[in-house]
């Protein structure tokens, strides 16, 4: 499939927007110091009885320490080459200020965002093409979880809408429940009778404190869950696998 976009439009999704309705050690000289001899006995003191160490309790949920996700995972294609003259190579982008690339209002702001413990964008570019992944790990799973549940409520108060532009927008979404613990497909297409088709397929998945998105932005004339849609939910697949 021919996949093209305009920069501009993929620099608008990148924009933080309107708040949805509410709901939406060791000794510095290296070695331990040497015992002090009991004089009245003539012999250094034997060593202290050992404290027994207690293990912390296991972190059954992976709430707050983003154990789900280790910080030096690398997000699928990260760090790779192009393989195509056309696009760039995969650049990543770790500023935690970054808008989710699930923009269904137009502008679209979530709550959440203010509590992410880190965030990473890894993105390409071509002439008139954008791809990316995302990846927020937020301080428990209930955030994660909230986080994904604000995705749905803002994909269903704007399901259509028009852009200051003129172009409609029809938004469509699918239910994964294989894809990670908390997962869903989305699809969007943006145009009218004066407007060049174009649109954008998503795929999120929750596991633990993480919530990771899959994006492509392309030559749509609806919103269908077809090879774009099954080429971001293969990427997100790829994300789980590597856990």
């Amino acid at each position: 499939m021919n996949r093209t976009c305009t920069r501009r439009t993929a620099a608008a999704a990148l924009a933080v927007v309107a708040v949805l309705a509410a709901g939406c050690g060791a000794d510095a000289g290296g070695g331990p110091a040497a015992p002090a001899v009991d004089a009245a006995a003539g012999a250094a003191p034997g060593p202290a009885a050992p404290t027994p160490s207690v293990p912390a309790p296991p972190d059954v949920d992976g709430d707050g320490d983003g154990a789900s996700v280790p910080e030096s995972l690398l997000l699928p294609d990260e760090g790779t080459s192009s393989d195509t003259a056309e696009f760039t190579d995969w650049t990543t982008d770790n500023s935690a200020e970054r808008a989710w690339l699930l923009d269904p209002c137009q502008p679209t702001a979530y709550p959440t965002d203010g509590q992410r413990a880190r965030f990473k964008t890894v993105f390409r570019e071509g002439p008139e093409a954008y791809d990316a992944r995302q990846l927020g790990v937020y301080p428990s799973a209930e955030v994660a979880s909230e986080v994904v549940a604000g995705f749905r409520r803002a994909l269903e108060a704007c399901r259509t809408g028009t852009k200051p532009g003129g172009s409609d927008w029809t938004w469509a979404t699918r239910d994964e429940p294989d894809l990670g613990e908390d997962g869903f497909l989305a699809a969007v297409w943006f145009g009218g009778q004066e407007f060049a088709p174009y649109g954008q397929r998503i795929a999120v998945t929750r596991v633990g404190e993480a919530v990771f998105l899959a994006y492509t932005y392309g030559e749509y004339s609806s919103a269908e869950f077809d090879g774009g849609a099954e080429m971001v939910q293969e990427v997100a697949q790829r994300f789980l696998d590597s856990l």
